[in-house]
């Protein structure tokens, strides 16, 4: 990838992160963060990548109140927001709230110094086996619905939207930990994989 970004953000809540990562055999334990940002410093070495203050299971709410005033004070040029996995999980679903929160913390990216945004929403959470059978209709209906939202905010920003539930492939079983909302050591490789996919994309544009 001959990558022009020289700073990258990852905002969002831990679904990056590789603490307490289920290890699938040959696929290292390893986020689809540090993975993407490996693909970046191949092309530049001296990448900058800053990661604030990731915690479970924030909302984008939180998200905007506890990691944006970082990312802006970052100065980057490429974002990469993990969301809607906290949205998912949770007792209720406010579709509008959720929309103008990301609203918001994209109206902030891209109004500062950040050329490219890539919303990175979950793969197919119904498929995780930590929802019950009886559950996973409503699930996957309310995933379809959190989709269509956020592609349609990032298309309005002029920013990305990389979907996971379109990129899990003929194989979509040991994607997902034994932790619920946790992606095991092979799903974070693919995910990975998905974005550095969607960035090359964008380069050849």
């Amino acid at each position: 990838m001959n990558a022009v970004w020289r700073r990258a953000v990852v905002l969002g809540d831990s679904a990056a992160e590789s603490a307490g990562m289920a290890v699938v055999p040959g696929y290292a334990r390893r986020s689809w963060t540090d993975r993407v940002a490996a693909a970046l410093r191949d092309a530049d070495p001296q990448l900058a990548c800053l990661n604030p203050r990731a915690r479970r299971d924030l909302s984008l709410s939180q998200v905007r109140s506890g990691q944006l005033t970082d990312a802006l004070a970052f100065s980057g040029d490429l974002a990469l927001l993990s969301c809607g996995g906290t949205e998912l999980r949770a007792a209720t679903f406010d579709p509008d709230a959720t929309e103008i929160e990301l609203s918001r913390i994209l109206t902030s990216l891209r109004g500062a110094t950040y050329q490219v945004v890539a919303v990175v929403s979950p793969f197919d959470l119904a498929k995780s086996g930590h929802v019950p059978e009886a559950r996973r209709p409503a699930v996957r209906a309310r995933q379809r619905l959190l989709a269509e939202r956020v592609e349609a905010v990032a298309l309005r920003h002029g920013c990305l939207h990389i979907d996971l539930a379109k990129h899990e492939g003929a194989a979509p079983t040991g994607l997902w930990g034994t932790k619920p909302g946790r992606l095991s050591s092979r799903g974070h490789a693919v995910a990975a994989a998905a974005v550095v996919r969607a960035l090359a994309r964008v380069l050849k544009k």
